[in-house]
């Protein structure tokens, strides 16, 4: 199971599929970083993405190269926004990872949208979600609410 998680954070990139309210699928690859036992990405927090994770937190994650064609297969996963911490957190990871370009595109980041214009995203997998948390609990069948 980590050994998943530990495969998607060293790739290069992660193709995230997020679901838009009529559920069509739209795709973003993005700088994918380790975050203990779940995965991170770095978005503008208005994006497009960061809106639909709002909305609707289940996601589709797998790797691709730098166009966005998938690598490897998808999984499904879920997706929270990070406070701001963590999000600082990532950009540390971030520069850690893909050196001299992260620092670039981080410094135009901020000077275009400041600090607070960008969020971290947290991907957990959802076999380790469940494994952690459990499966959802479900009424027998003979349960009456009366």
């Amino acid at each position: 199971m980590h050994d998943r998680t530990d495969q998607l954070a060293d790739s290069r990139y992660l193709l995230l599929t997020t679901f838009d309210e009529h559920g069509n699928r739209q795709e973003s690859q993005l700088w994918v970083v380790q975050d203990g036992t779940a995965l991170g990405v770095w978005t503008p927090a208005h994006s497009g993405e960061a809106e639909r994770i709002r909305r609707h937190p289940r996601v589709l994650i797998g790797p691709c190269d730098a166009h966005g064609r998938p690598t490897g297969r998808r999984l499904p996963a879920r997706a929270r926004l990070c406070d701001p911490d963590a999000t600082a957190r990532y950009r540390t990871s971030l520069i850690n990872k893909y050196g001299l370009t992260a620092l670039i595109a981080l410094a135009r980041s901020r000077f275009r949208v400041g600090l607070a214009g960008t969020v971290g995203i947290r991907i957990t997998l959802n076999e380790l979600e469940q494994r952690l948390v459990g499966p959802e609990w479900q009424p027998p069948g003979t349960y009456c609410v009366n």
